[in-house]
């Protein structure tokens, strides 16, 4: 097997037996390359390749042998483990911590919701109006008389407003003609709006702590209830079927 040889020492060697027996006998002083060792001359083993580039790194020049020969540095592997860089995340001191950034409960906006609750209240108002106009007999007094319950509820709601926030609130004016496209689908849908607004006011209640409004809500809900029973009636009635 031939020997491993460096392109460098190989090609100054060659070009000076090329040159030797061209010139002749002319002096090899004027060789433009230089005689190279007697222990370089010839084929150069891998052992004595290795050498030659530690005895180049011992001179100063890491990386390089004589010529062009080169050898790379080594590049460190890079660690697996990058969470040793910044160093392991603190532990909580409780299972459920809270965090001092973690967003808040913002509290309940309680005049925001009594302001619209005034405006629902006045809108069954309007609509038990409308619709008692439709009726007849027993199926309109009914109607006016659940017109009557709205209409006195948004009435404690906006002196339950004005006690809160020192403003007078009755947008009466707002109001528009309700759409009724029919008679016993208009009594259907009120039927779930008064149960919409029942959870609502019992909702409500859980915000206050003060009696009065404790009571309020509590009547409030209470004759929504109320009305819920009443519709229920009138679509009971025989001759709908």
């Amino acid at each position: 097997m031939e020997e491993i040889i460096p392109c460098a020492v190989k090609d100054r060697e060659v070009f000076r037996r090329v040159w030797q027996r061209v010139m002749g006998d002319r002096d090899m002083s004027d060789c433009p390359v230089e005689a190279l060792p007697a222990d370089l001359e010839g084929d150069i083993p891998c052992a004595c390749l290795d050498d030659l580039i530690r005895q180049n790194q011992a001179d100063g020049q890491p990386g390089t042998a004589t010529g062009s020969v080169q050898t790379e540095a080594a590049v460190p592997e890079p660690s697996g483990d990058r969470g040793a860089e910044t160093g392991p995340l603190p532990m909580e001191d409780g299972p459920h911590r809270e965090s001092d950034w973690e967003v808040r409960q913002e509290p309940p906006d309680r005049a925001g919701r009594m302001r619209r609750q005034v405006m629902e209240a006045l809108e069954g108002w309007q609509f038990y109006r409308h619709l008692a106009r439709r009726a007849r007999g027993t199926d309109a007094r009914i109607l006016n008389s659940l017109a009557g319950e709205e209409h006195k509820a948004a009435r404690k709601l906006a002196a339950a407003y004005f006690l809160l926030t020192g403003v007078r609130y009755w947008p009466s004016e707002l109001l528009g003609t309700p759409a009724l496209p029919s008679y016993w689908g208009a009594l259907r849908g009120r039927h779930q709006t008064e149960q919409l607004q029942e959870t609502d006011y019992r909702i409500s209640a859980d915000d206050w702590d003060d009696p009065d409004q404790l009571e309020l809500y509590r009547e409030l809900a209470e004759g929504a209830q109320s009305r819920c029973r009443q519709l229920r009636v009138l679509l009971e009635e025989d001759h709908m079927m």
